[in-house]
């Protein structure tokens, strides 16, 4: 189990400021995941069967441009636009 004062340290390592709210919520969250991580450590591995590898490879096709028959029908489809353009929100 991880003591607040590890969790302490371990913000000091990674330049984080902890509030003592924030040291409250994330300590059982912390321990939570080191218990999950206990029980994976109890699996029998050691049982399991190899994972084997194929002769086959990936084919990968050529990169072709083709160029797209009518444009103008894909900006009819634009719900708003300006010109030949999409109008879209801002990306804030």
């Amino acid at each position: 189990m991880l003591t607040r004062e590890e969790l302490q340290h371990i913000a000091k390592i990674a330049r984080i400021a902890l509030t003592e709210e924030e040291i409250n919520e994330l300590l059982p969250q912390f321990n939570d995941i080191l218990r999950l991580l206990e029980r994976v450590k109890e699996l029998p591995l050691a049982e399991a069967q190899p994972i084997v590898m194929t002769e086959n490879e990936n084919e990968f096709r050529e990169d072709a441009s083709n160029p797209f028959e009518d444009p103008d029908a894909i900006v009819e489809q634009f719900p708003e636009k300006k010109d030949r353009y999409a109008k879209v929100p801002p990306n804030l």
